[in-house]
């Protein structure tokens, strides 16, 4: 596996992290490994165990496809999914601002790569 997939899981489980309000540190220490280990973890500078993964989606809760989401059609069939269920529930003024909002954001990263 190339350097930047594993930069990419590390950047999902960074998000994950962040969203349930922990600590490289209070992670590293639930799952077992040095905060340093986490951080090289998260920054893609090593490869992963799968015991190590897979202590992390546990400790995390999250599903193990959604930190190893590749490039391939059926997974980009399951985004589009998800898009389509967010906006399923949505008004059409509701709707219409989530669409602006990705459009946004799918322009800034675009210029954020370059």
């Amino acid at each position: 596996m190339d350097k930047n997939k594993f930069k990419d899981i590390g950047s999902r489980i960074r998000e994950v992290r962040k969203s349930k309000h922990l600590s490289q540190d209070a992670l590293a220490e639930i799952i077992n490994i040095s905060p340093s280990h986490m951080s090289d973890i998260e920054n893609g500078k090593k490869n992963i165990s799968l015991d190590i993964f897979m202590r992390i989606t546990e400790a995390l809760q999250v599903s193990a496809d959604w930190l190893l989401r590749t490039n391939i059609p059926s997974v980009a069939n399951l985004q589009s999914g998800e898009i389509g269920e967010i906006l399923s529930d949505c008004s059409v003024s509701e709707a219409q601002a989530l669409i602006k909002m990705l459009r946004n954001m799918k322009a800034t990263l675009r210029e954020a790569k370059q």
